[in-house]
């Protein structure tokens, strides 16, 4: 059992390929949700960020889909306890081939699979959790491109820093540029090893980017007063 309480709902991801993790939580605190009128969670797993979004967005839709049937399971016992059950819509289905019906302001929010390593995860959930062989980061921003048609419409999502100017290549090909952009760090004195981004349409009234540095913990291993301001909405204690 894989058991995660969080201050206002608690996940269980006993049945997910990929499990709740820092990147998902660090997505579902960090994304701006304020706008939106409807959020799609792309590859929502357990649920933990459509239910981030939901708590922190108190008007707006939540379509959380995954192709995984599983992680549907979870994600829809999960939906069923909290306290947004009457926002939130689990839907298993392959967003690459069918992308639901929305209102806008759009919000797409996904953590990606982006683990390109030539050897898997013998659990094969995980594996197609993990790697970007069925769905990708490219696969993710077209998508999410042809489905924007406000300027207020964005994508959020997290990826290796490593992947930045491919990232950067694929956003000016499907004319997306960067709203806002985050570097993450583990710690003081580590090379940064995620990126959180928020991204949009182009456009002469698109909102000029704004970026910033996020470090999770302290030379002496505790958690930056950045970090736990972030995700203090969420976690129980830290």
């Amino acid at each position: 059992m894989g058991i995660f309480n969080f201050k206002q709902f608690s996940v269980d991801d006993s049945h997910c390929g990929m499990k709740i993790g820092t990147d998902a939580v660090l997505l579902g605190a960090w994304a701006d949700v304020s706008f939106a009128r409807e959020i799609v969670d792309v590859g929502c797993g357990s649920g933990v960020i459509a239910l981030m979004m939901a708590q922190r967005n108190n008007n707006g839709r939540v379509l959380a889909v995954d192709v995984n049937h599983d992680a549907c399971l979870d994600a829809i016992a999960n939906v069923g306890k909290s306290p947004w059950a009457d926002r939130i819509e689990v839907i298993e289905a392959d967003i690459t081939k069918s992308f639901p019906s929305v209102s806008h302001p759009l919000l797409i929010v996904s953590n990606p699979p982006f683990f390109n390593e030539k050897l898997r995860s013998p659990d094969a959930g995980r594996a197609l959790a993990r790697h970007g062989d069925e769905f990708t980061v490219k696969e993710l921003i077209e998508i999410s491109a042809a489905n924007m048609t406000e300027l207020s419409d964005s994508l959020a999502f997290i990826a290796p820093t490593s992947r930045t100017d491919e990232i950067d290549f694929l956003l000016s090909l499907n004319r997306l540029s960067p709203r806002h952009v985050c570097t993450v760090y583990s710690r003081e004195g580590k090379a940064s090893i995620r990126t959180l981004w928020q991204v949009g349409l182009d456009g002469a009234d698109a909102p000029r980017m704004k970026k910033e540095e996020l470090y999770i913990r302290n030379s002496d291993n505790s958690f930056t007063r950045a970090y736990i301001d972030l995700t203090s909405e969420f976690y129980l204690d830290k």
